[in-house]
């Protein structure tokens, strides 16, 4: 598979999902609040991301073409194929219960299920990091930036 062509459509898709992204993001009601973080201010900036993102990945792409570099890159092995496959089941499913059991318990369990996809082993990892991480992020978002979390 050619490089840029993959890039381009990769960038066009993207930028189609942000367009998804943003008009769900408008639905958000955003009560009033003490912060100037609210409830939609972690959704614009993952959009504006991913947009600007898009774009580099879109314009190098470009570039490539124009200069008639034609770089061809592999299609990934069936065991990383699969890899993807059951990560992208394990954001959608994640994402699917987070309201519904709360950021905590969905966090710790999506963390550790992705640790052990990619083959993690070390027990303490195991627990530790995600542990960790998960109270860290939730602190950031509750104490810091007054966002409420499930």
């Amino acid at each position: 598979m050619r490089q840029t062509s993959s890039d381009i459509g990769i960038g066009v898709g993207l930028l189609l999902f942000c367009g998804f992204a943003a008009w769900r993001t408008l639905k958000i009601s955003v009560p009033p609040e003490d912060t100037i973080a609210g409830t939609s201010f972690l959704p614009w900036i993952m959009i504006g991301g991913i947009v600007l993102m898009s774009l580099i990945l879109i314009s190098r792409a470009l570039l490539r073409l124009r200069m008639d570099e034609i770089v061809n890159i592999p299609i990934p092995e069936r065991a990383t194929f699969m890899k993807m496959v059951l990560f992208t089941v394990l954001m959608v499913t994640y994402a699917a219960l987070f309201m519904k059991f709360g950021y905590i318990a969905t966090t710790l369990v999506v963390f550790i299920v992705g640790l052990i996809l990619f083959q993690e082993r070390r027990i303490p990892v195991l627990i530790i990091f995600p542990v960790v991480m998960t109270g860290a992020i939730y602190l950031g978002f509750t104490r810091v930036l007054n966002v409420w979390l499930p």
